[in-house]
């Protein structure tokens, strides 16, 4: 009997256990086991909430705040995305070829939300709508025309340019639904946005996102954007710093490095006229500490004109980021300065090192960065004196060469431009003798007769300015999401189908 029992126990045991494993319960009361699917599901979603303006258009071509144009990326799509290595990665683009100052893109097939198919057609509608912006037009003021020939539309150039198709970034919409700042365009992301800022699935889309559902939050007080983040409203939050003040919300937090590139202008008259002395500056100055102190770690130290993660990705050594003291006091010396005037300056007997630093008095990140360089330069021999002015006094003594050196900051475009300093005109060129080998070297660059590792090397040799660091927003977000950040800074978001549910 006693055998028997046991027998009929063990038997209802085994029941019960294959029972529990065909219910297993989930922690959101749910059921697995035939809807492993679905359990998956509920494991690698989140939801999102994004912020925006509801009095800022939703058209990216007409919105003037960066939240705004951001949210273009969720229901449109460019022709090539732009990695953080500076590579471009094609989306509605089949291929294109660069010859010249004429860059030829072929387009792949694609859709609408609508399910209307994209053509050529759109492209240049797209890029026409871009080039009346404010924001895109300076973005592509090297791109002058675009024509549809075909599946094919033919930019035209200001010149060569060996990365030109970095700036195929803007947002490809429908044509005609772009035209006025109260329209919604119609794109091909994996989300549509309606115009009272409702974002749904994108029935035509062949791509997914992780995010099981996408809202938007109407942003009153851009004071209040931290808070919004600290208690759930918003999801996901980019500070990109410009007024010089470091903030931190207490949330998951990542550093991405920009397009920002921080640098020292010189005036390249009298004793700066010397590419030695200009070169004994740049060993002087500390990099890293800049970026780390001065900057409050938003920023990465650059010992070259290029974007940190392309020197990286292209094997750039040269140059250095950290103080060489001894470098710079042995150039120096070389060059006669190895004596001091009754006033206790450094001299080589006809000149000093005496000089002048500008910078702007409202940005609190350039001005601790200006008396560190100063304090390291007058460490090495020169005689630096910081004059902080009002941003309009100090862009107006620049554009008359009132200054010997200047702490400047210009932002770059994705095709890593450098035009800025190397065209007659050009918003840093100021102080610069256009005539210098390195100017032709940069044109050489652009044109592909030379790689980035020669230009680097001419760069160096004539030193027309001085790299100090390339500056870094601040992406924070909530625990739920692993957001993308393989795609270079100008895009907010980056590929929203590449984000993921933290693990």
């Amino acid at each position: 009997m006693r055998r028997r029992t046991i027998k009929i126990l063990c038997a209802l045991l085994a029941l019960l256990l294959l029972l529990t494993a065909c219910t297993d319960t989930t922690e959101d009361g749910g059921t697995s086991g035939d809807a492993g699917e679905a359990g998956e599901s509920a494991q690698t979603s989140f939801p999102l909430t994004l912020p925006y303006y509801p009095n800022d258009s939703l058209n990216p071509y007409f919105a003037a705040s960066a939240l705004n144009r951001a949210l273009a990326s969720l229901y449109c799509e460019p022709l090539y995305r732009v990695a953080s290595d500076y590579t471009a990665r094609a989306v509605l683009a089949a291929d294109a070829q660069n010859s010249g100052t004429t860059l030829t893109v072929t387009l792949a097939g694609a859709s609408f939300s609508d399910g209307a198919a994209l053509s050529a057609a759109d492209v240049v509608y797209s890029f026409e709508r871009a080039k009346e912006s404010d924001w895109y037009a300076s973005r592509l003021s090297s791109i002058t025309a675009a024509r549809a020939a075909g599946s094919q539309v033919v930019f035209t150039l200001t010149a060569p340019d060996v990365y030109a198709v970095n700036l195929l970034t803007f947002p490809i919409v429908r044509s005609g639904t772009a035209d006025n700042a109260e329209s919604v365009p119609t794109g091909t992301g994996v989300f549509t946005l309606s115009a009272d800022g409702t974002l749904a699935d994108n029935p035509a889309s062949q791509k997914t996102c992780a995010a099981q559902s996408v809202s938007l939050y109407a942003v009153k007080d851009t004071a209040h954007l931290a808070n919004a983040l600290e208690i759930g409203n918003i999801s996901y939050l980019f500070d990109d710093f410009d007024d010089g003040t470091y903030s931190r919300p207490s949330a998951q937090s990542t550093f991405v490095t920009m397009n920002n590139l921080v640098y020292l202008g010189i005036n390249g008259t009298g004793v700066l006229q010397s590419a030695a002395v200009r070169t004994a500056i740049y060993y002087a100055v500390d990099r890293v500490n800049l970026a780390a102190s001065a900057y409050q770690g938003c920023a990465e130290s650059s010992a070259l004109p290029f974007h940190p993660a392309f020197c990286t990705a292209q094997g750039l050594t040269a140059g250095t980021t950290a103080a060489d003291a001894d470098t710079a006091a042995d150039i120096l010396s070389r060059l006669g300065y190895n004596r001091y005037t009754a006033d206790g300056l450094l001299t080589n007997g006809t000149s000093t090192l005496q000089m002048t630093l500008l910078v702007n008095s409202e940005n609190t990140f350039r001005v601790t960065a200006a008396y560190a360089i100063a304090e390291a330069l007058n460490a090495a021999g020169f005689s630096v004196t910081v004059e902080s002015l009002p941003s309009a006094e100090y862009l107006t003594r620049i554009a008359a060469g009132q200054f010997t050196l200047y702490l400047g900051e210009v932002k770059l475009g994705e095709n890593l431009s450098l035009s800025p300093f190397f065209s007659a005109g050009g918003a840093a060129s100021v102080g610069i003798d256009q005539t210098l080998p390195v100017c032709s070297a940069y044109t050489a660059f652009c044109a592909g007769e030379i790689d980035a590792a020669a230009f680097c090397e001419a760069f160096l040799d004539d030193m027309p300015f001085i790299p100090l660091c390339y500056r870094a927003g601040l992406a924070s977000y909530n625990a739920q999401i692993a957001p993308d950040f393989s795609t270079a800074a100008y895009d907010m978001y980056g590929d929203i189908t590449l984000w993921q549910a933290s693990r």
